[in-house]
């Protein structure tokens, strides 16, 4: 996978969570792993890459963006699923935005570094 490719693969949970919370089936969309931030592609493909970038400091910040952003997902979905649609709706355009944001940049910003040198 490439950086794009990785960004995009994050869009699309987005997508998943998003269907999720409007009550529409996503057969890709497991809501008891959604806090974890290793199962999506994206998770996967930054923890296959340690041994690659361990020597970045942006990468160590970039996983922890990732597992923020999939602890702010899992609160969401726990949020909606307990009926308090509104605290979920709150969140979900708030902190969940913010972290999806920066995520994409720290990605962003990795990917300048990493095909630069």
């Amino acid at each position: 996978m490439k950086f794009f490719d990785a960004i995009n693969s994050h869009v699309a949970w987005k997508v998943h969570l998003q269907n999720h919370l409007l009550g529409i089936a996503d057969a890709e969309f497991d809501i008891h792993t959604v806090g974890q931030d290793n199962l999506c592609e994206l998770g996967r493909w930054l923890y296959d890459n340690l041994a690659t970038w361990q020597d970045q400091p942006l990468y160590w910040a970039l996983l922890e963006e990732h597992a923020a952003f999939h602890r702010c997902a899992g609160e969401v979905v726990h949020l909606h699923d307990a009926g308090k649609i509104a605290e979920a709706e709150h969140l979900l355009h708030h902190e969940y935005t913010e972290l999806s944001h920066r995520l994409v940049h720290a990605l962003r910003e990795l990917s300048r570094i990493i095909d630069g040198e």
